[in-house]
C-alpha cells in the first residue's frame, strides 16, 4: 500500500504544520459522497465563477488518514458508550484506512500515530484518560494545520474527527461574557451573554478558511442553554464551513448512530485537486460538478500563507 513507504510520525507534524506555507498551485476542495454515488472520471470546477481544471480525484475507495482528537472530560456512561461505538465503527474501515488518535486537553497531544492497525486504535481509545478540561476550541487550528501538512505530503485524504463532550463552561478560558461593570445597565454583555464565543467562533473560523482540511465533529452530550447552544451552533458552522459535519446527541441511545452517521462522512468525502490559476484576491470561491450535478462542497478559501 503506497501508505507504507510515507512515514507518519505526527509530533513532527506538530512542528511542521506551524511552517511559513509554500505559494499555492492548487486548492484540495472537501465533498461529501452523494446518492447515487459520484463519478470519480466526471468532476468538474469552477474557481470564482471560471472553469478550473481539475488536476486529481480521491474518493471513498482510496487512501484516507482519518486522525481522531478525542476531548471527552464528562459523564464516563457517555463517553463509554463513544468508546464501544468509535472502536466497533473504525474497526469496520477498509485496510487503506489509517487511523491516528490524538488527545486535546490542555494542548495537542499524539496518543497514537496514524496505523492500519486496528487493535492499536481501539487500545489507544480505551485507555485514553477522560480528565481535564475541554481543548476543542484551542486545539482545532492545530489539528487541521497537521491534516493540511499530511495533505501536502502525501497524496491522500484526510480528515479530523472530534469525538467531544465539551462544555464551555469547563474551558480554561473564560468564554462566558462576564459583566465588566455590573452598575451599567446598558452594558451590552447583558444583553448578549454569547458575544465571546461569538467572536472565537468567527475567528476560528476565519483563521479555518485557509485550511484544506475536512472538520467533523461527534458531540456526545447536547446544553440547551444560551451560551452552549451558541458554541454548539458554532461548532456546527465550522464542520460545515470546512466541508465536514458535526453531530449532537441528546441521550446515550444517540451515540452509536452520531457515530456511524460522522465516521461514515469523514470516510466517504470525496478530496478533488484543483488547479489555482488566475485567482486575483485573497480569497478564492470553488464550484463543483460532476457531470451535471451540482456537488455541495467546501467553497470559500482563503489563499493567505
Amino acid at each position: 500500500m503506497r501508505l507504507l513507504a510515507f512515514v507518519l510520525l505526527l509530533p513532527g507534524l506538530l512542528l511542521a504544520a506551524d511552517a511559513r506555507r509554500p505559494p499555492r498551485t492548487l486548492l484540495r476542495v472537501a465533498a461529501p459522497e452523494q446518492d447515487p454515488p459520484l463519478d470519480k472520471a466526471a468532476f468538474k470546477a469552477m474557481l470564482d465563477g471560471n472553469p478550473a481544471k481539475v488536476l486529481r480525484v480521491r474518493g471513498p475507495k482510496d487512501d484516507l488518514i482519518l486522525l481522531v482528537v478525542l476531548d471527552l472530560t464528562g459523564d464516563l456512561t457517555l463517553i463509554d458508550s463513544a468508546r464501544g461505538a468509535l472502536t466497533e465503527r473504525l474497526g469496520a474501515l477498509p485496510p487503506n484506512s489509517w487511523v491516528g488518535v490524538l488527545k486535546s486537553q490542555d494542548m495537542l497531544q499524539v496518543v497514537l500515530d496514524p496505523t492500519p492497525e486496528r487493535d492499536k486504535t481501539a487500545a489507544a481509545i480505551r485507555d485514553y484518560a477522560a480528565t481535564g478540561k475541554a481543548g476543542l476550541l484551542t486545539t482545532v487550528e492545530s489539528a487541521a494545520a497537521i491534516g493540511d501538512t499530511l495533505l501536502a505530503r502525501a497524496n491522500v485524504r484526510v480528515a479530523v474527527l472530534y469525538v467531544t463532550d465539551s462544555n464551555i463552561y469547563n474551558y480554561r478560558e473564560d468564554f462566558t461574557n462576564p459583566v465588566i461593570n455590573s452598575s451599567d445597565s446598558r452594558d451590552l454583555s447583558r444583553r448578549f451573554p454569547d458575544q465571546l464565543i461569538r467572536e472565537k467562533i468567527q475567528k476560528l473560523s476565519d483563521s479555518l478558511a485557509s485550511s484544506e482540511t475536512p472538520l467533523f465533529f461527534v458531540h456526545l452530550n447536547y446544553f440547551s442553554d444560551p451560551i452552549n447552544e451558541a458554541y454548539q451552533r458554532g461548532l456546527l458552522q465550522l464542520a460545515e464551513e470546512s466541508g465536514g459535519l458535526g453531530a449532537f446527541c441528546r441521550s446515550r441511545g444517540e451515540i452509536p448512530e452520531a457515530v456511524e452517521k460522522v465516521v461514515s462522512a469523514a470516510a466517504l468525502h470525496w478530496s478533488v485537486a484543483v488547479e489555482l490559476r488566475g485567482a486575483k484576491s485573497r480569497t478564492a470561491t470553488v464550484d463543483l460538478l460532476n457531470g451535471d450535478r451540482d456537488v455541495p462542497n467546501r467553497a470559500r478559501f482563503s489563499l493567505r500563507k
